[in-house]
Parts: structure tokens; C-alpha cells; sequence
């Protein structure tokens, strides 16, 4: 079960999607992001190997968009499993 620990939807121009779009990566890069929006922030550390999904969809109201999803697990959890 996943926990959503931050979400927010803003119309802007296309140019200032693509400049997010482009501090967010260096981010990544970077291996520290901190995101805010209002008054709820997150502070994430990606692991050096990520899962990076992308799906373009057409909507039925006729509207087409790209949805990326980037995972990675958390510190740990790639330790394997032992069932006794």
C-alpha cells in the first residue's frame, strides 16, 4: 500500500513545465531532491539505480498526456529475503 506524501496539479505554460521538468532531473542527478507545495514539503534521496516508467496516453476527452514515474527502494529493503 503506498502513501501519498505529496501531490499538486498547476496550469503553466509550457516553457515553465519544461524548466521544472529540467531542476527536477538535476535533482535526481544530484541524488537530493526536496519538493514543496503549500505548506507540505518532501525531502527524497533516489538510490543510484531507479526504476523510470513513462507512458504517453490519448484521453477520451480528446487531451493527451505523459505520465513518469520514477521509483526506487528505500535503504534496505534490497537485502534478501529469507523464508525458513
Amino acid at each position: 500500500m503506498s502513501k501519498k506524501l505529496l501531490k499538486t496539479t498547476k496550469k503553466m505554460s509550457r516553457k515553465d513545465a519544461a524548466e521544472k521538468l529540467h531542476s527536477l532531473a538535476d535533482k535526481i542527478g544530484e541524488g537530493e531532491v526536496k519538493l514543496r507545495a503549500g505548506n507540505d514539503s518532501v525531502n527524497l534521496t533516489p538510490g543510484n539505480q531507479i526504476e523510470f516508467e513513462l507512458d504517453v496516453e490519448k484521453e477520451q476527452d480528446g487531451d493527451t498526456s505523459i505520465e513518469i514515474e520514477i521509483e526506487w527502494p528505500e535503504k534496505g529493503t534490497n537485502e534478501e529475503i529469507e523464508i525458513h
